[in-house]
């Protein structure tokens, strides 16, 4: 039985979200089995290399505030237009308040966060899907966006339910709770309907080749981001 089977989330090997993730292969799996996320797990990721994460997982924020201010732009229908809306106001109004907070937990405050430059990988992940919202259309964009919202809502739901990770004394529990919770796990599964509509509007099927490869660079570049907390890792 699956991972996926026994977490009881059919949802994520369904529709065109499945099919990508299926079709990456061994490129989601180095992503969600990165090394930094297994030193999450067991709690030995060192800690200066969480805070540097922190700082760039900030930055990366903005980006994607950015981003789907693009997909209003580029939405063909008002519905389109008020979901990806109000996902810009929860990131400007709260999101980026609460990144401020938890930053703060680990000695990080708002200076540090904005006065940080933005690291290579991170700007190779953020422009790349900026230029596939600009060049391409919504559907394009929404495809380099998903690896985001479905690998860490995974990631966070698989270390919850595997007995070797770490709770007591981890400090990387709360990161892992958020990630693996109901309401995050209810984020993923907004973005998955709406993938799946976006996909049967803007013909999927027909190129399918083209989002196969925007979602598999963004989740080439997803893995590499990990490295932007952390210098030395294969």
């Amino acid at each position: 039985m699956s991972w996926i089977a026994e977490r009881d989330w059919p949802s994520l090997e369904q529709g065109l979200a499945g099919r990508l993730r299926r079709d990456c292969g061994t490129d989601w799996e180095r992503f969600i089995h990165h090394p930094f996320v297994r030193g999450m797990a067991d709690g030995t990721l060192p800690e200066a290399d969480f805070q540097r994460f922190l700082i760039q997982d900030y930055l990366y924020l903005i980006q994607y505030a950015r981003a789907y201010a693009l997909a209003i732009y580029k939405a063909d229908t008002m519905e389109d237009m008020r979901s990806a809306s109000g996902i810009v106001s929860g990131l400007l109004d709260t999101e980026l308040a609460l990144h401020i907070a938890y930053c703060a937990g680990w000695g990080l405050c708002v200076d540090d966060l904005h006065n940080q430059p933005e690291s290579l990988e991170l700007l190779a992940y953020t422009r790349f899907i900026l230029d596939r919202g600009q060049t391409g259309d919504l559907l394009d964009l929404i495809v380099t966006l998903a690896p985001c919202l479905i690998g860490y809502g995974e990631i966070g739901a698989r270390l919850m339910a595997d007995p070797t990770t770490r709770r007591e004394g981890n400090p990387y529990w709360e990161w892992i709770a958020l990630y693996g919770g109901e309401k995050f796990v209810g984020l993923v599964d907004a973005g998955l309907r709406t993938l799946e509509a976006l996909a049967g509007r803007y013909g999927a099927e027909g190129r399918y080749p083209a989002l196969l490869a925007e979602f598999r660079t963004a989740v080439k570049l997803e893995a590499a981001f990990w490295n932007a907390g952390r210098s030395g890792m294969l």
